[in-house]
């Protein structure tokens, strides 16, 4: 019942049946870096909900210190793995003696690289793993061999060097690939220059490496001359640079392997064989490098076939560049004619060669450039083949190809898209522009990027290449840290000098990106890339020093699959202190996997991500995902439903500030100055709520500030599928789709901030940093009021307050302080609100005294329905909890203080908890609470004078005697009001723990120092609540002030809080007994101060990677993830966190442009069978960078609020991670249930969705009404008040006869009549049969029954005096209740309230 404009909401019930909890990954979403991500809001583009794994790594992981859920099966270079280099007679490789003679030490490889799992034909209890150690040389793959449990996980029975003498061994062997047929395939990187090799006698350093193999080595011969004869006659270059192939031969019981001569030689990072199984691509490592494509004559037959090379076309040199491919043919090839010679054949025998001159070559010659430099080249004639297959890359350029990238790596094919992914480690030197290139020839004229790019290539129906674009690239010019020794090179946030690459299909549809970088990233880390969206996050990080390597999907017959990574070189290029440091894990490579995975048809498969590392453990570990989610791949992002000053519906401006008269008011400039020409729009958007009403759903906004404050109700529709978006009014029609909260009969809305929803699924919203009514006692000027000298100088809240009187046009400079007096009752601001949305967007609202009045962030109400926890907002402040008589019924009963007992001080401290009854509001029959209806009367006519007596403090610096009191006061401190000496005046106890809530908790004892108690959370599965400290300062330091000494804020309390101080904050969980009672308080994440050093970013004070002064929390039940967001100046964009509450791992999954703050993150589990994330955009460009709002990528001034989304619905019997769950989300927003009586006709609705099923039904319907005389005593704006709370109660004690906050299905709808002569309140109330129907119509009209006798209390208690005999603003003489019995109504005609009187 709500005066002139609003109406009457129905109830929306609780439904805590079981609801199935099942994961969900969320991409990270990257720190804002750039200008235009600063100025942006970012926010994730997918998730993936279904089953959640919870990883771990295995003993041997443990024992090498390693992190999260990467298995290790070996480490190289350790007695008895694999790794060992042996000679041509398989004897062991020694290291290089003194002046590189044959030294004693066997020689190992800590450079495990490419890999490939290969099921064993027969027996799928084994596996066959062939791993390529990719130096020093002579190299060497190791074949190991794997048992198959039957879990899954795999172990090493043996591992053994495969025998590659009959091929002159193996040449730097890198990355690798999986035939189609079954095989390893393998590579030869940086093959030697045969050119170099026949005409110097001096040993290229891999030359020198390799003879090792033959027993070769330089130091052991009289000359350098000498030690070259001996090695070319057991070895030549041509032996060297081709694409190998390995299988385990199960009649020898042996691998078997060869080289495909036919393939081509060059540095070969990797071949990729197509799935025509005729079309190789062969990547080409190093500078000046080429590109090539083997085409064979025969499926599954490489030995004939044409060789390739590619001819880049550039036409942009945007992002990594745009190219068209054509193909020069080098010609055909054939593996034997190759074999026949590859032993014998020369350089000379191919190429004539003269001396460049003057930048050209003589007539006759080619200029060429390439790996190898630039050379003036001659064909011999008919050498066409053996220049194809020997000289490859030499050939290609000499024919025209282009042989200019730098490093080209990995390369994986797109199954689904039909393209190929290819790495670029950088693209600098060769890759850029070189106009005066040798030769002429300038294909590649890209940017210098030392970071690299993932490319992405389209081929035709042939599997041709055709066009080559960049997929993501990274930077070198932002988003660079400080690393631990060497600094980042890279953007952290980007990929630094891509590697290997893995495509994985199906229902994953990844790719994953792994690094090798000496400094671009100080960590090198393998990234899980989304082709569907462009997320990225990681999921490994290396040692430092090591490579990431060896990526590879691999899936077993029995259905495992694993996701296979090596780990090269740890430590490699870091100073020994690095090395021996106490958390150093060693120098040997790592072989190891995630999984195994069972992956069903279609499904998805996240890993959870990982920060950088920036920290002593993560630098020296192998760091990985805890966590996978397997399931439903969902298109989840934000998506906007409403910004400030947008008109839904003519004359419904989002946003606007209204007077009591529903008229704009003015606004104010930073000196509080008025400008009657500019209306009030507010840009702070804070608390948003969706509430569904039968087939309706609305989302409901407050807006934090200017005051007087606004609320607005939005109708939104939902998609097929899920999205959620502003219903547009129809022209020329009545109903409304849009609509403004008006509470100027309850003195309007102050500041209002966070909310939560009831059980009974209304909006619970608050009134944050209540008016001081000692200032407005004690002033003798406006100023006093503001606590300023003048306007530039007023507090917030004093501020807030003088602002309040632009709800009766009274402005500050226009008006006395005794017209703000008259106006603004301090006493009236600072509750706990409730607002119930109705079918029209009209609306009940009203503020609960009884929960105590502070500087409100927001209540959440238990399941329990009576225990309701407030937070308190601001400096020095306190925890609060109510604990109503009756479930449902926030009318009556005890309010209590939080009291703490710090046990120790780390990660934010553990405390036990007590509570300090404060008082009890004094019950009635029927349900009514004379207490709350006392406070009614009181609220605009007491004083802070009229509850308490003041003493000033005796010392208020010294910090032994601080807080002393002159005897009979006792000390507070709170609300940075200072420290304070009172007394309550005798019989104004009731009214001091109501009004006056904090300074009374203060002085019976209770804790009122901590900084900024902001959101809070109920998990219950856990039975916990989680809530946030935006910073720990001040009052929770040991008489500190910011890290310095100060009284100021221990003074006058009892310091029960002593910690050090975190500009960050925390959120802590408190555990909960039974009756939902609090008794334990800890630490559960926080942020961490990071000015300089690791995980610092200019113009961030806190971590990049951590929380950063939390603000509201909201706990995902079917999930079990909880989401944190931030009000902070210490990140510069602030940043709404998924944490996981099993691996306490953080990810970001919403950033806000500069200056603006996240609010509202909440957790709707089911929204007509969607889910979602609300999430605000609060103030963009105010608390900061105000001077960039006109920029070119400006977000606008304008406030944003919506949804992330939509997800799944999960119901009943889920299973998460094995771990069966029966607990619902906390609110069901849809269909009401139905009841007992209905529920047997439930399950015709089981194929609609619940605003379907709702809007298909009818309901029994007793319509009620309450008419009621009063005369008028007090100021009409007093009882306007008045009757604004009759007919919130009567609205409470309706739905609690009915039923309908117990969870049977009764739903009151209904108004007030505009009349202060004949008021009265007319309800709705459905009913899903006719017999419960008839007994509540029996039930209203019993005149001896508890409606009537409720009512009779009601009007009793509003009518009497309250404190000291002064008389109540009105005088109720008598009230009628009539109602008719029940009709059969269509739902959607009884959801509307009422139009006038019934009767």
């Amino acid at each position: 019942m709500v005066p002139r404009r609003a109406a009457f909401a129905a109830i929306a019930l609780v439904a805590l049946a079981g609801v199935a909890q099942a994961a969900i990954h969320f991409p990270n979403v990257p720190f804002p870096f750039s200008d235009k991500e600063k100025h942006s809001v970012l926010a994730i583009n997918h998730a993936i909900v279904g089953k959640g794994h919870m990883l771990s790594t295995n003993a041997a992981g443990v024992a090498n210190k390693m992190q999260g859920g990467f298995k290790l099966l070996t480490r190289s270079a350790m007695p008895g793995t694999p790794g060992d280099l042996l000679d041509v007679n398989g004897k062991p490789v020694m290291k290089f003696g003194p002046n590189n003679t044959r030294g004693s030490t066997p020689d190992s490889s800590v450079n495990p690289d490419a890999q490939s799992l290969i099921p064993r034909k027969g027996d799928p209890n084994r596996a066959d793993l062939f791993v390529h150690f990719e130096a020093p040389n002579p190299a060497s793959l190791y074949h190991l061999e794997l048992a198959v449990g039957a879990d899954g996980e795999l172990s090493i029975i043996k591992s053994t060097p495969v025998d590659f003498s009959a091929w002159g061994g193996v040449w730097t062997p890198c990355a690798g690939s999986l035939s189609p047929w079954g095989s390893h395939l393998g590579s030869e990187e940086y093959e030697p220059d045969a050119r170099a090799f026949f005409s110097s006698n001096t040993p290229a350093s891999r030359v020198r490496d390799f003879a090792r193999y033959f027993g070769l080595y330089p130091g052991d011969f009289n000359s350098s001359a000498d030690y070259m004869a001996a090695v070319r006659k057991v070895m030549t270059p041509y032996m060297y640079g081709f694409v190998t192939e390995t299988m385990y031969d199960t009649v020898k019981k042996a691998p078997v392997v060869k080289k495909w001569y036919t393939l081509g030689r060059v540095a070969i990072e990797m071949s990729l064989v197509m799935p025509d199984q005729k079309t190789v691509y062969i990547t080409d490592d190093g500078a000046n490098v080429g590109f090539f494509m083997f085409k064979a004559d025969k499926a599954a037959d490489l030995t004939k076939g044409r060789l390739y090379a590619a001819k880049f076309k550039q036409t942009s040199a945007a992002n990594g560049g745009t190219f068209d491919l054509t193909w020069v043919e080098l010609g055909r090839v054939d593996q034997d004619a190759i074999a026949a010679v590859v032993r014998n054949v020369t350089f000379a025998d191919i190429f004539d060669t003269a001396a460049p001159a003057a930048g050209a070559c003589p007539a006759g010659f080619k200029a060429v450039k390439h790996s190898f430099g630039e050379e003036c080249l001659q064909l011999k004639a008919g050498k066409e083949m053996w220049a194809a297959a020997l000289e490859t890359r030499r050939y290609a350029a000499y024919l025209g190809a282009t042989t200019e990238w730098t490093k080209w790596e990995g390369i994986t094919y797109d199954t689904k898209r039909r393209k190929l992914y290819t790495a670029m480690t950088e693209m600098v030197n060769s890759a850029t522009a070189e106009p005066t290139r040798f030769g002429g020839q300038d294909d590649i004229r890209l940017p210098p990027n030392t970071c690299g790019c993932v490319y992405t290539l389209d081929v035709d129906a042939a599997f041709t290449a055709t066009k080559m674009y960049a997929l993501t690239c990274g930077s070198d010019t932002i988003g660079l840290l400080p690393g631990a020794v060497f600094n980042n090179t890279c953007h952290i946030e980007k990929i630094a000098n891509p590697d290997n690459v893995a495509y994985v299909g199906g229902g994953m549809d990844v790719l994953f990106i792994a690094e090798d970088s000496d400094n671009g990233h100080e960590s090198n880390v393998l990234w899980q890339y989304d082709l569907r969206t462009g997320d990225m996050h990681r999921v490994l990080s290396a040692p430092v020093g090591a490579e990431v390597t060896g990526t590879g999907w691999f899936t077993l017959p029995n259905g495992m699959s694993y996701l296979f990574n090596n780990l090269q070189h740890p430590y490699g290029g870091f100073p020994s202190a690095v090395i021996n440091a106490p958390e150093a894990t060693g120098l040997g490579g790592y072989i190891g996997y995630f999984g195994p995975f069972k992956m069903g048809r279609g499904e998805a498969l996240g890993l959870q991500a990982i920060p950088t590392p920036t920290d002593t453990v993560t630098k020296h570990s192998v760091t990985a995902s805890k966590a996978a989610v397997q399931g439903t791949w969902v298109p989840s992002t934000y998506h906007v439903i409403g910004r400030s000053g947008q008109e839904p519906q003519e004359g419904v401006v989002l946003g606007r500030n209204l007077d009591a008269t529903g008229a704009p008011v003015a606004t104010y400039d930073e000196q509080l100055r008025v400008n009657a020409n500019k209306q009030q729009l507010s840009n702070s958007p804070d608390f948003s709520s969706i509430t569904s009403v039968c087939d309706k759903t609305f989302f409901t906004t407050q807006f934090e500030y200017d005051n007087p404050a606004s609320m607005y109700i939005q109708e939104v529709a939902q998609d097929e599928d899920g999205v959620m978006a502003q219903v547009e009014a129809e022209e020329d029609s009545d109903e409304a789709v849009a609509n403004h909260v008006d509470w100027s009969s309850w003195g309007g809305l102050l500041t209002p901030c966070a909310g939560s929803l009831s059980p009974w699924s209304t909006r619970m919203g608050s009134e944050e940093y209540e008016p001081d009514a000692r200032a407005f006692a004690e002033a003798t000027t406006v100023e006093n009021i503001g606590a300023g000298a003048t306007a530039a100088t007023f507090t917030y809240d004093g501020s807030n307050a003088l602002k309040m009187g632009r709800l009766y046009g009274l402005y500050y400079g226009n008006g006395t302080l005794e017209q703000f007096r008259e106006v603004v009752k301090p006493y009236l601001y600072g509750y706990v609100t409730e607002t119930k949305i109705q079918y029209d967007t009209s609306s009940v609202p009203q503020k609960h005294y009884l929960l105590g009045r502070v500087a409100i962030e927001l209540a959440i109400i238990m399941p329990d329905k009576r225990t309701v926890y407030t937070t308190d907002d601001g400096a020095n402040v306190g925890f609060y909890k109510f604990v109503a008589d009756t479930p449902g019924d926030l009318s009556c009963g005890s309010l209590y203080a939080l009291k703490v007992t710090q046990i120790d001080a780390v990660n934010g401290g553990q405390f036990r908890v007590d509570w300090i009854w404060l008082a009890h509001g004094t019950q009635a029959s029927g349900g009514f609470g004379r207490g709350a209806d006392k406070l009614m009367t009181a609220a605009s006519d007491l004083t802070f004078a009229d509850i308490f007596e003041t003493a000033a403090p005796l010392s208020t610096s010294a910090l032994a005697t601080a807080g002393a009191c002159p005897a009979g006061f006792k000390a507070t401190n709170g609300g940075g009001r200072g420290c304070e000496c009172l007394r309550v005046r005798p019989g104004m106890e009731m009214y001091a723990a109501f009004f006056e809530t904090r300074r009374y908790a203060g002085i019976l004892g209770a804790t009122t120092e901590f900084s900024k108690w902001e959101g809070i959370t109920f998990d219950p599965h856990r039975n916990k609540l989680y809530t946030a400290m935006s910073d720990v300062r001040e009052g929770m330091e040991d008489f500190g002030n910011r890290g310095a000494n100060s009284s100021k804020w221990d003074g006058c309390t009892s310091n029960d809080v002593r910690l050090k101080y975190n500009r960050c904050g925390c959120v802590y969980a408190l555990d909960l007994d039974g009756s939902y009672n609090a008794y334990h308080m800890g630490g559960l994440v926080c942020g961490t101060p990071t000015p300089s050093g690791l995980g610092a970013v200019p113009g961030n004070r806190c971590h990049m990677d951590r929380i950063a002064s939390p603000d509201n929390v909201a706990y995902m039940p079917e999930h079990d993830t909880l989401l944190i967001g931030e009000d902070t100046s210490e990140h510069q964009n602030d940043v709404i966190w998924s944490y996981d509450l099993n691996t306490a791992a953080l990810t970001r999954i919403f950033t806000t442009p500069y200056g603006s703050e996240t609010t509202s993150p909440y957790w709707y589990g089911n929204v007509n069978g969607h889910a979602y994330i609300t999430a605000t955009v609060q103030h963009p460009y105010g608390e900061s960078d105000s001077s960039r709002v006109n920029e070119t990528d400006s977000y606008g001034l304008q406030g944003t609020w919506g949804v992330v989304g939509p997800f799944p619905v999960y119901g009943t019997e889920g299973t998460n991670g094995g771990a069966t769950t029966a607990v619902a989300s906390v609110q069901y927003l849809g269909r009401r249930g139905l009841g007992a009586a209905a529920a047997a006709s439930s399950d015709d609705y089981d194929d609609r969705t619940p605003a379907e099923a709702c809007a298909g039904e009818e309901s029994y319907v007793v319509q009620v009404q309450v008419s009621y005389e009063r005369s008028v005593v007090g100021r009409a704006v007093d009882v306007e008040r008045l009757d604004a709370y009759v007919c919130a109660r009567v609205d409470n004690v309706l739905a609690l006869l009915s039923g309908g906050i117990q969870g049977d299905w009764a739903t009151p709808e209904g108004d007030q009549v505009e009349s202060m002569d004949a008021p009265a309140v007319i309800a709705h109330v459905q009913f899903a049969d006719r017999a419960t129907a008839k007994a509540f119509y029996t039930a209203v009209m019993d005149a001896a029954g508890d409606f009537q006798t409720a009512l009779t209390t009601l009007m009793e208690a509003l009518s009497e005096p309250h404190a000291n005999g002064r008389p109540a603003a009105a005088a109720f003489t008598s009230f009628l209740v009539e109602a008719n019995t029940p009709k059969r109504m269509a739902r959607t005609d009884a959801y509307v309230p009422p139009a006038g009187k019934i009767f």
